[in-house]
């Protein structure tokens, strides 16, 4: 059986399983796998050979001179009728190879409504044209974030977006999207310099890491733009306190927060459903997804 028929035949079972990950591990030549789900992490008992590793790290676009360095690359398979867009991330330790493969959903064009009380969407909305500020999609790994963030952006389409993002997950028509690329010198910093000079309405930084990407977010929002992005945080109050940790003055901050969205994606009977938190109000909410 071929490299590609092997991965065609393990992601149709990876999207059955609905796992959001497949994670390979090559060790002298052989390949084990693992989906992760919702209910927990499972261990397939086939295995492959080195061949499959070849053949993703030539699907993604990684260099094969780079075995060394950890690399992430971009891919797209075709299951029955739905496109399915991948996220190839490689490392290679000093006993094994690791891949993981994180299962990107195509867009999904929610509305504020489908996400948010009818009175939260409605402040909600009223934020987004807003000729300033800050406005932060806070939560954990996996608790919807970047899902929440492009369903505001798709509701404000008429407004003129630029996004910069590490690396674009999801292409959307409606968005100028730029992808941070070092090897081609465009980083973070070049990146935000050519973003305002072509005069955008609101500016999306796919997600707040560092000291560098936290003062260009407080910057642009200072300087007469609306800008968007996700970050890391345990709870609404939190995320201010992880904005002055990565240097930045609170008061600028207090000052230019029009809207934080502190959410997480929990799992009860009837389905999923996102817990958020408005900050300034604070006042708990849940809606089904």
């Amino acid at each position: 059986m071929t490299p590609e028929t092997f991965f065609k035949r393990w992601m149709t079972l990876a999207i059955q399983r609905k796992a959001t990950d497949l994670h390979l591990r090559f060790e002298e030549g052989r390949g084990t796998l693992e989906l992760r789900t919702p209910k927990g992490m499972i261990k397939l008992k086939e295995t492959t050979d080195q061949s499959l590793l070849e053949y993703l790290k030539f699907k993604a676009n990684l260099d094969l001179f780079l075995g060394f360095t950890p690399q992430t690359g971009h891919t797209s398979l075709l299951i029955g009728q739905q496109r399915i867009h991948l996220r190839i991330a490689y490392l290679h330790t000093l006993t094994y190879d690791h891949m993981v493969i994180r299962i990107l959903n195509p867009p999904r064009y929610l509305k504020p409504h489908d996400l948010f009380t009818p009175s939260d969407a409605m402040r909600i909305q009223e934020c987004l044209y807003s000729t300033n500020g800050l406005i932060l999609i806070a939560g954990a790994t996996g608790s919807g974030k970047t899902t929440t963030l492009y369903t505001l952006l798709n509701h404000v389409q008429s407004r003129k977006i630029v996004t910069i993002e590490d690396p674009i997950e999801v292409h959307y028509p409606f968005l100028t999207q730029i992808q941070i690329n070092p090897r081609q010198n465009l980083t973070f910093e070049s990146a935000i310099k050519q973003v305002l000079r072509h005069d955008p309405d609101i500016i999306v930084i796919g997600e707040i890491r560092d000291e560098v990407e936290a003062k260009a977010a407080l910057r642009s929002a200072l300087t007469g733009h609306l800008v968007l992005s996700t970050i890391h945080a345990r709870s609404a109050l939190q995320t201010i306190d992880r904005l002055t940790n990565l240097g930045l003055d609170r008061q600028e901050i207090l000052n230019t927060l029009v809207l934080v969205i502190h959410q997480e994606l929990v799992d009860e009977p009837h389905g999923k459903k996102v817990h958020y938190v408005l900050y300034p109000t604070l006042e708990p909410a849940t809606e089904t997804v």
